[in-house]
């Protein structure tokens, strides 16, 4: 069970960085529970705001957004960019940012596949976002060389 990322887990946040100033005034202090609206309010948002976060706190947050992919209780029209943000971040902290995911890559990778083989169920137009098995198969191939 992991615990809600401390104020030192954050680091120097207030120190100009304002992505990072974002994303502690959205997540800092909530449980992976109490952000599951934040994500519905603004998916595309909390993903940005996710990928600028100090390397304990994305540790913990991914987990909020995990569940709150596989949970698919999202408005008319975000189940595709909720389904479309998650592969693409996790695919991005695979290439630039390895030393933030591989340690809870093993974890992901169950709504990783879902997702990547459930496009349909996301309502993911594969014109609009690319193909899902496609973004998996890439994501599993990085994970192995990486891991």
């Amino acid at each position: 069970m992991r615990s809600v990322p401390t104020e030192a887990d954050w680091g120097n946040w207030q120190d100009g960085d304002l992505d990072v100033a974002d994303a502690h005034e959205v997540f800092a202090g909530k449980t992976n529970e109490d952000v599951q609206e934040d994500f519905a309010r603004a998916v595309i948002e909390r993903t940005d705001e996710l990928r600028w976060m100090p390397k304990v706190p994305f540790q913990y947050y991914i987990f909020g957004f995990r569940d709150y992919v596989m949970a698919g209780k999202f408005d008319l029209f975000d189940s595709s960019d909720a389904a479309s943000c998650f592969l693409e971040l996790i695919e991005e902290k695979l290439q630039n940012q390895p030393d933030y995911i591989l340690p809870v890559m093993d974890e992901l990778m169950p709504a990783i596949i879902h997702v990547s083989r459930n496009q349909a169920a996301y309502d993911a137009d594969i014109d609009i976002y690319g193909d899902f098995q496609e973004k998996g198969r890439r994501i599993a191939e990085l994970y192995r060389r990486l891991a």
